[in-house]
């Protein structure tokens, strides 16, 4: 039951850092629109990660359950991290320099 209510947690830990982050973005990229404090997503942010903080606490009691979702959010946004970096690298990589568009141009 126990082990159950944990990987439901982590469930929830994950969904929870998808709409934050997801919240960031809209908040970045269209201000104005979205980045009200009322927002779904961040809305959707926090209710996900009580749900998942009330998942720990009764799985394992407060102060066990406290430390366990604090380490199921801490894990959930250093991988998020790690993976907008890794893309952040990618998307780099695959772009043209200027200077190899300047080799190519016709004079």
């Amino acid at each position: 039951m126990a082990i159950t209510l944990i990987i439901t947690s982590l469930i929830f830990c994950g969904i929870s850092v998808f709409c934050f982050y997801k919240a960031n973005y809209c908040a970045c990229t269209r201000a104005g629109q979205c980045d009200n404090p009322v927002n779904s997503y961040w809305l959707g942010a926090m209710l996900n990660a009580l749900i998942s903080f009330a998942l720990c606490c009764f799985a394992l009691h407060v102060e066990l359950g406290t430390l366990l979702w604090l380490i199921l959010m801490g894990s959930c946004f250093l991988g998020a991290i790690i993976s907008a970096k890794k893309s952040k690298y990618k998307k780099c990589k695959k772009t043209t320099s200027t200077n190899a568009l300047l080799v190519n141009e016709i004079n």
